[in-house]
């Protein structure tokens, strides 16, 4: 499998000077099958550098994985090329919202009000699939959802061809008490902690062994006080998350918009500090950058 990073950016594009390294296109990240099969994760505005590269291949059959429907994660697609080319074919994945299907939400942002093209006016075959924790199998690759915690409904995606596997946490921030308070007796709390502890460790297992494990962690261990319930990871958490299910390469991913290139520089190094603080070895930690190939063999 090979990857290619498109958009890494959270939240908003941060076009300027100071994000040219890792780069400033919200999420869209390439995967490529030995067998050819093309899959996409995320239609960010990274997406329109991805359908250019399509647009110019000869006709393949497109597979886009949403791992959920916050704008920076959908609003690059009335700017994929390959929507508007005939006879191409896309296939889009992702969940619904509890009063709409994909479908729905998709043709929202390309009402005439927001934008001068129609959904119904695309000329691809676009297809959708609404899904829910399930496995599909698309040429020689195994794709698994697995439910997030975000303030929506959120997957994460495992991908697997023969014994190499990466997996993409979409959007994610570790489960944790949000009822918490005085007036719960101590048999509430631990009931409660029983039931986040059982999440947690399902996120682990879904993790489990992978080759490449592409994390949110949009903000640093300092950040977090100020940010529980947002939706997103700290640094800190994803090499925990990385350390138990033994992962291989973690790669920081949707990074904040007002980080620069420098700082992210700086947030790697203090990740890799706290690693080497876990007593382990053996896992490499970067940061996703735009344009950025990983060949997993």
């Amino acid at each position: 499998m090979k990857i290619k990073f498109w958009g890494v950016r959270g939240s908003i594009p941060t076009p300027g000077k100071d994000t040219v390294r890792y780069g400033g296109n919200t999420s869209c990240i390439g995967l490529d099958g030995e067998d050819g099969t093309c899959v996409i994760f995320e239609a960010g505005t990274g997406i329109r550098m991805a359908g250019t590269k399509l647009a110019a291949m000869p006709q393949v059959e497109i597979n886009l994985f949403l791992s959920h429907t916050h704008w920076d994660h959908i609003h690059g697609f009335p700017f994929f090329i390959p929507a508007y080319i005939p006879n191409r074919i896309i296939n889009i994945y992702g969940p619904p919202h509890f009063d709409k299907s994909l479908r729905e939400i998709m043709a929202q942002q390309m009402v005439y009000s927001y934008f001068p093209v129609n959904s119904d006016e695309l000329q691809a075959r676009i297809r959708y699939f609404d899904l829910k924790e399930e496995t599909v199998e698309i040429g020689g690759l195994k794709i698994s959802s697995k439910l997030m915690n975000h303030p929506v409904t959120c997957f994460a995606y495992r991908v697997t061809e023969g014994s190499r596997s990466i997996v993409y946490t979409g959007d994610n921030e570790p489960y944790y008490n949000f009822m918490a308070s005085a007036a719960m007796d101590e048999a509430e709390m631990a009931e409660i902690a029983m039931i986040v502890n059982e999440q947690n460790d399902r996120n682990v297992e879904f993790a489990r062994g992978c080759d490449v494990l592409i994390a949110d962690a949009q903000y640093t261990h300092a950040e977090y006080p100020a940010r529980i319930g947002w939706g997103h990871s700290t640094n800190h958490q994803v090499v925990d998350l990385a350390v138990k299910a033994d992962v291989k390469h973690l790669v920081m991913f949707h990074h904040e918009p007002v980080r620069t290139d420098d700082q992210i520089d700086q947030i790697v190094e203090e990740t890799k500090k706290y690693y080497e603080e876990t007593g382990r070895t053996g896992l490499r930690i970067t940061a996703a950058a735009e344009g950025e190939e990983i060949v997993v063999v």
